[in-house]
């Protein structure tokens, strides 16, 4: 008869949901509810009971009105001495009730008095105890904005039941436990100060810190009686220290107690093991031992975790000499351990690296202001120790034929700036592969490694030799060849002329790595690609900050130094020079957005390498910024009685402002408003900015921070030197241009100082996603494309999706195509012979070509008239060019298929080579430039033959 009555009532639910579609629940619901509770008041069934609490509970979750009432109706079970059956359902109704939402009007404190004796309720099942932790987790996140809804008491015994539960044997319920206490530890600390007993809510956090380290120190020690790795164990290892982030990131002030607790359990697991190991010394087996290898993957957790600590310190507050002091004690503790392979220690010892720290110390170490006020960055001492250090742990590793573990420490210590290493490592496997492709792979790393190498000589004046004596002493080895003969310089002694050479043996180096790539890519344009990109832009980056230097030099030697005379050749040597200042200027912001570009042409970039190209990109527009503002003075053609030097100088300055402006603002709003402030000198852009694919909010790296101390100062110096500088005469001219020559040489030679470190995906070398294009006219001559002389030429098109893996996260539903032709593009017929196909990152127009291409495509997506009105191709007839936008739909083979009309009449005779770029528009509505991977078509116009 129960069971009929539940049944019953479960129609009676189904009707409640047809009628609350039609006209709302609350009316018919109240007075079924009402019914319900009195037949499972009544009964003495727990049978039927059960039942009936699921039908009412699935009621009242339907309404925040009726739903009070059953948590109230729940929690009576819970607190009378029912069956566990009965509390054990009546919990998981209550779960039910708060996961749906239903709960503003419930009294939490009755709520949460329940929760607390469930907790502590032994003959509950485990089930149950995870239901009340997963309710007190949801009502502490509703309950977030005020804390005062429980009193101090009982907070004490919150904290004390869960605790407790996080002592539990089982994972989940001591997982809960802690997500529990982590919450609890940020919402009271610092809102209550008020002891209870043994406990107070300010030192919670702290208290919490130490239970999650003793819990990861007890799952450790499991490692050593286990006799294989347990995976589940290393899970939980990551979630509780993923706990740990969330309380050091809302207080930073227990960044030192973190990793004091980190390097004393690092300590406790070594310690553990070497006894296990009865004081086994490192070689090759026992570095393979299973344990061993559990060893292993414990420290990689540890270190990954300690890194994140780094980086996010340098974020929230500057790494102190006392962080820094842990930070070295847990990496001495992991190098001097029996445990770890000497690839580990490259890789811990590149947390004490201090290009990895830099910017983080930079109130202690990285900002010296010299008297003027200009920051001076310096490298610390113990760069040189951690360097030779590294290059020891590298060379065991090379000695004892540890090839692979060897080349994923140079990838490492590429990643992370740490050139020298990197140089040793990549040098010395050259001889050991057989394969020619990763023969070609490894040479070209070595030259890369090198030539920042290089730099990284001059960064050090004061302490390089000592990195060069090791090396010269190992040079024995052949692994190494010393190409820098390095002088004992002292800071301030190294000038522009060493600079700009060393820049030219960079460039050269770079160059070399780029052809060695060329020479391994098979086929050419589908192999090395993002390498190669990313080696070009490195080169001509530095390539064009040694020009900068060198017409330094060049105009401080040729300029007269009479300050009270202007000389017909100076005015025409300056003029020179800031023309040419001028057009290097526009070279580094041009290769600003060409990271932009590669930064969107590479689908599936993972976040860090596309932070690091965002950051590279911040940098080449600073520098840009600075070379074109470094003589800015204002009416210099009135100065100079020239014509045209203001309209030329305007144009330039708005261009180089919106470039920089537009990345400022997603890292310092503050300084981009202190740039904004040149706009009254300038003037508005005239036409002239620049459509950026997508802006990326950068992380606070060390590389962004030494950027951003550079940028600072050079915008204010710049608005300091604009007023300074607004009554100049022939009399005072050359002083002011003196002072700005210097204020570029200084910044153009502190910027070189920025650390450099390669994206995470250089090292990803399978072939990029790209497309193909087909062209035909004639489905008859699908190798020739020929019309007469003064006809327009009609192209069937074909565009193919390359690369695309079977994981891809995203769907390419629409593709993007943009052809364009000119009379410049005429060249030659080729026999039957294959053309030589040229990167797409060796043209000249690539950046203006896809901004015309992103600026189509944002036009399109935003108006729908746009796209009805332009179908499936636009054409764009300029004074030289005719340009042809065209759409794809691919199909799941990734073919698109579309047509287009070029107004070619007006072209000779003659064959014309069409240029093509192509994007798309994924799944989630991202933009994406796709990398063409062949050349364009070939047109051949003719002499129309006369008819008999």
């Amino acid at each position: 008869m129960f069971c009929c009555v539940a049944l019953l009532f479960d129609y009676f639910l189904a009707v409640v949901n047809i009628w609350q579609i039609l006209w709302g629940i609350t009316s018919i619901a109240l007075p079924g509810t009402q019914a319900g509770l009195e037949l499972a008041s009544d009964t003495s069934d727990e049978s039927f009971l059960v039942a009936m609490l699921f039908s009412l509970s699935k009621l009242a979750s339907k309404s925040i009105f009726i739903s009070s009432e059953q948590v109230q109706f729940l929690c009576s079970f819970l607190s009378h001495k029912k069956s566990v059956h009965v509390r054990e359902k009546s919990l998981r109704c209550l779960c039910f009730i708060f996961m749906k939402g239903a709960f503003q009007f419930v009294n939490m404190e009755s709520v949460v008095k329940i929760l607390i004796d469930a907790l502590d309720e032994h003959m509950l099942p485990t089930s149950s105890h995870c239901d009340a932790l997963r309710l007190l987790q949801k009502i502490l996140f509703y309950v977030r904005p005020n804390t005062s809804f429980l009193d101090a008491n009982k907070y004490s015994n919150l904290v004390k039941a869960v605790e407790n539960a996080a002592q539990s044997p089982v994972k989940l319920k001591r997982l809960l436990a802690f997500q529990v206490l982590v919450h609890l530890s940020l919402q009271l600390s610092g809102k209550m100060e008020v002891e209870s007993g043994v406990c107070s809510f300010s030192l919670l956090p702290a208290r919490v810190i130490s239970l999650i380290m003793d819990q990861i120190a007890s799952l450790a020690k499991m490692f050593v009686d286990l006799p294989q790795s347990n995976y589940e164990v290393f899970l939980e290892i990551k979630e509780l220290l993923n706990l740990l982030l969330l309380i050091v990131r809302e207080q930073s002030d227990l960044w030192i107690l973190l990793l004091e607790k980190i390097c004393l359990t690092a300590a406790l697991i070594m310690k553990m093991h070497e006894d296990a190991f009865d004081g086994q010394q490192r070689d090759v087996d026992f570095e393979v031992n299973e344990k061993n290898d559990i060893s292993l993957r414990f420290a990689f957790i540890l270190y990954g975790f300690v890194a994140i600590s780094i980086a996010h310190l340098g974020q929230d507050v500057s790494i102190t000499s006392e962080i820094f002091g842990k930070v070295k004690l847990l990496v001495n503790s992991v190098c001097k351990s029996c445990l770890f392979s000497s690839h580990t220690c490259i890789i811990y010892s590149l947390l004490l690296n201090c290009k990895f720290v830099l910017s983080c110390r930079i109130a202690e170490v990285f900002r010296i202001c010299n008297n003027d006020g200009f920051p001076h960055f310096t490298f610390c001492e113990d760069l040189t120790e951690n360097e030779i250090f590294m290059l020891e742990c590298a060379k065991k590793l090379l000695v004892v034929g540890d090839e692979w573990p060897a080349y994923k420490a140079g990838r490492h210590a590429a990643c992370h700036g740490s050139w020298f290493s990197a140089t040793l490592i990549f040098g010395h496997l050259i001889s050991k592969v057989r394969s020619d492709v990763f023969h070609y792979w490894l040479k070209s790393l070595f030259q890369f490694a090198l030539a920042e190498r290089k730099i990284q000589f001059l960064l050090l004046p004061n302490y390089g030799f000592r990195l060069a004596i090791w090396l010269e002493k190992e040079a024995s080895l052949n692994m190494f060849h010393i190409e820098e003969q390095i002088n004992h310089h002292h800071t301030g002694s190294i000038t522009e002329g060493i600079y700009c050479d060393k820049l030219l043996e960079t460039y050269q180096c770079l160059c070399s790595s780029v052809e060695v790539l060329k020479a391994a890519a098979v086929p050419p344009v589908q192999s090395f690609c993002f390498q190669r990109w990313f080696l070009s832009l490195r080169a001509k980056i530095l390539g064009t900050v040694g020009s900068i230097l060198k017409q330094l030099l060049n105009v401080s030697c040729s300029i007269s130094t009479d300050y009270g005379k202007l000389g017909t050749n100076d005015t025409g040597i300056f003029l020179e020079s800031v023309n040419e200042f001028g057009k290097l200027s526009l070279k580094l912001e041009r290769l600003s957005r060409e990271f932009d570009l590669i930064g969107t042409t590479f689908i599936g970039m993972d976040t860090k390498s596309s932070n690091v190209i965002s950051a590279l990109a911040l940098n080449c527009s600073l520098l840009a910024f600075c070379t074109g503002f470094a003589f800015h003075v204002p009416d210099l053609a009135t100065t100079l009685m020239t014509k045209n030097v203001d309209d030329f100088r305007t144009k330039l300055h708005a261009i180089l402002i919106q470039n920089l402006i537009s990345r400022l603002q997603l890292v310092d709003d503050e300084t981009s408003k202190m740039l904004a402030q040149l706009f009254e000198v300038t003037g508005p852009p005239n036409n002239c900015s620049h459509l950026v694919s997508r802006g990326k909010i950068l992380d606070m790296g060390y590389e962004v921070r030494g950027i951003l101390t550079l940028c600072r100062y050079a915008i204010s110096e710049f608005i300091h030197m604009q007023s300074k500088s607004s009554g100049v005469d022939k009399g005072t001219f050359l002083q002011v241009i003196e002072h700005g020559m210097q204020f570029l040489s200084n910044i153009v030679m502190q910027w070189i100082r920025i650390p450099f470190r390669v994206p995470k995906c250089f090292f990803c070398v399978r072939p990029c996603i790209g497309c193909e294009l087909f062209a035909t006219t004639d489905v008859r001559k699908l190798d020739e494309i020929s019309i007469p002389y003064g006809f327009h030429l009609s192209l069937n098109l074909c565009l193919q999706l390359k690369n695309i893996t079977q994981n891809m996260s995203v769907q390419i539903p629409k593709m993007y195509c943009i052809l364009y032709c000119g009379l410049s593009f005429q060249e030659l017929k080729h026999n039957g012979q294959n053309h030589q196909v040229c990167e797409a990152w060796e043209n000249d127009d690539v950046v203006e070509m896809h901004n015309k291409l992103l600026h189509y495509v944002t036009e399109s997506t935003k108006n729908e008239a746009y796209i009805g009105k332009c179908r499936t191709s636009s054409v764009r007839k300029t004074d030289r060019d005719v340009e042809v936008f065209v759409q794809f739909e691919p199909d799941e083979k990734g073919q698109g298929f579309s047509n287009c009309l070029f107004d070619v009449s007006h072209f000779p005779v003659g064959c014309y080579r069409i240029k093509w770029y192509s994007c798309c528009v994924d799944s989630e509505g991202c933009f994406w430039n796709l990398l063409p991977l062949n050349s364009g078509p070939l047109l051949t116009i003719h002499q129309l033959s006369s008819a008999g």
